[in-house]
């Protein structure tokens, strides 16, 4: 009998014993990863609005490609062809520069009006744009909307070099890396230099540098409401070839990596090399707006 109590208590104990060192090691993983949380968090959303749209567009007409599938209205089957053949011809190079790649195909809702894509966002009709990505989908407006051509070959010249594909699958790329923890201004400026690198298009703003530069603090969050959106957006750019010239790609892609493991930007650009502890009365970001000004300076970029 005693044997058997004894035998009974010691199973006890080492279930007691197993279920204390599975929730050590459970609290152990949450103060590890609890700044990486919220990029789980944000990996669920972007999953579950991702299979939302799936779900809204099942009785769209669609076409799929080898990575993206492209919903569309009757009657835009050229166009929606179109964009699902540039996407695809973007893909591999963004995917190449940011060193990812994705495990699923991508949606891409066209639409046949400026109208209609705004509405989706709860836009206003007045807001212009060609394309936006939210959450793990691409909205393009459907070239029937804005592009004018002679031909098809002229159509699809003008689409690929001043559409809005490598944009938006940028976005998405760098989406996917950092789970949603990054500056809307470094987005933003990876998205055009990447366009402009693989399309050669850029937004001209001649003399930028002679206009009153808005602080990277309001460039963020802010960033939609600044009463000059091609400042912001300039200046976006601007900030991403200052990186590249002054630290390099790699520096980039070190300040991706810390993003993407939950790191806020100002860790990032310490463990990036970009700011230096040498200037400890001025915050990382501070010293990055700095150091970009004078680069600007000197340079007297256009």
């Amino acid at each position: 009998m005693f044997f058997k109590f004894y035998f009974k208590y010691f199973k006890f104990l080492k279930v007691k014993v197993f279920i204390i060192t599975v929730l050590i090691l459970i609290f152990s993983s949450i103060i590890i990863a609890k700044s990486s949380f919220k990029g789980y968090l944000y990996i669920l959303y972007r999953e579950i609005m991702r299979t939302q749209t799936l779900l809204s567009i099942r009785h769209q007409s669609v076409l799929a490609g080898e990575h993206f599938l492209v919903a569309f209205t009757a009657g835009d089957n050229k166009n929606a062809q179109l964009v699902l053949q540039t996407a695809e011809h973007f893909y591999q190079p963004i995917c190449k520069d940011f060193n990812v790649s994705l495990r699923h195909k991508i949606p891409i809702i066209l639409y046949p009006s400026s109208k209609e894509l705004n509405a989706s966002f709860g836009w206003a009709a007045s807001e212009s744009t060609m394309g936006a990505y939210w959450a793990g989908i691409i909205r393009v407006l459907s070239p029937q909307g804005w592009l004018h051509a002679n031909n098809s070959q002229e159509k699809e010249e003008i689409f690929v070099s001043s559409g809005p594909m490598a944009h938006e699958v940028t976005h998405l790329v760098v989406d996917y890396i950092v789970k949603g923890n990054i500056p809307r201004w470094l987005t933003e400026g990876l998205a055009q230099y990447e366009e402009k690198k693989l399309t050669g298009f850029r937004f001209d703003y001649p003399d930028f540098i002679n206009q009153p530069l808005y602080p990277l603090a309001k460039m963020d969050r802010g960033f939609d409401q600044l009463p000059n959106q091609m400042l912001a957006y300039r200046q976006s750019l601007s900030l991403v070839e200052y990186l590249h010239q002054a630290y390099g790609p790699e520096s980039l892609k070190k300040i991706l990596t810390a993003l993407s493991q939950g790191k806020n930007f100002n860790l990032a650009l310490k463990e990036a090399g970009v700011v230096y502890p040498t200037f400890p009365q001025k915050n990382p970001l501070a010293q990055l707006e700095s150091n970009w000004q004078a680069w600007l300076a000197q340079t007297k970029q256009r």
